[in-house]
Parts: C-alpha cells; structure tokens; sequence
C-alpha cells in the first residue's frame, strides 16, 4: 500500500510540475513594444483584473506576468490606440497562447499590432487596425 501511495504522489507531483511548466496553472508574460514615432496608448483588463492605461513610447514596452486558470480560460484584452489607428484586441487568449508563448511578444506598428510565438522574429498573428 506504501507503494502505491508513493507512485500516486509522485505521478501527482510530475504531472503538476508538467501543467505548471505549459498549459493551465502555468505563469505567462506579455510584453506590448512600440515600433511608431507617436506614444501609443494602451489599457488591457481581463475579466478579474484592469491593468489601468498606460502610454508607451517608442522602442519602449509595457508588460504584467500572471498565472493561467486550470481551465485554460484565461483571456487579457486591450484597446490600443495610436496616431495610425486603434484597435481592441484579445493579447492573451490560454487557449491560443499556453502552448505558444510564455513570454508572449506584440509589437506595435504602422499597420497594426503583430504577435510573435516564442522564439520566433517572424510575426504569427497580425491584428489590423480598425
């Protein structure tokens, strides 16, 4: 019995070490980078928390770190705005995104805000302005 009770603990703890590193229970970052000459505005919120507006400035950032829901729910929205146009956009979406970025790179630029998968410098999403 003191066998199985071990091998259940430890599958319990390689399978939680396994979600916390990707996927659900995992810690997440998105990074917002400004590539325009004018300051970009920016104010991101989800459903339990408004990260309030911020400006940023050229070849600057804005950024917040979080947990993922077991349930892969989790979703940051923000309206970004700047002299070439505007735009609310879902940043963060743990279904999209658990698997695709940790450290979740967007870039604002001339034609819209551009999302890049970790590791890459091609972008892999493009949001145009509306």
């Amino acid at each position: 019995m003191k066998h199985v009770l071990f091998l259940i603990v430890a599958l319990f703890l390689f399978l939680g070490e396994a979600i916390a590193i990707n996927g659900p229970l995992s810690k997440a970052e998105v990074r917002v980078y400004s590539n325009v000459t004018s300051n970009v505005s920016i104010h991101c919120k989800s459903k339990d928390d408004d990260l309030g507006e911020h400006v940023i400035t050229r070849f600057n950032f804005y950024g917040w770190s979080f947990k993922v829901n077991l349930v892969e729910t989790t979703l940051y929205f923000c309206d970004i705005s700047t002299q070439n146009g505007r735009g609310a956009y879902d940043i963060y979406k743990a279904r999209r995104d658990a698997n695709r970025c940790h450290i979740c790179l967007w870039q604002v630029e001339v034609d819209g805000v551009h999302g890049y998968r970790d590791g890459n410098n091609v972008p892999d999403i493009w949001f145009k302005w509306n």
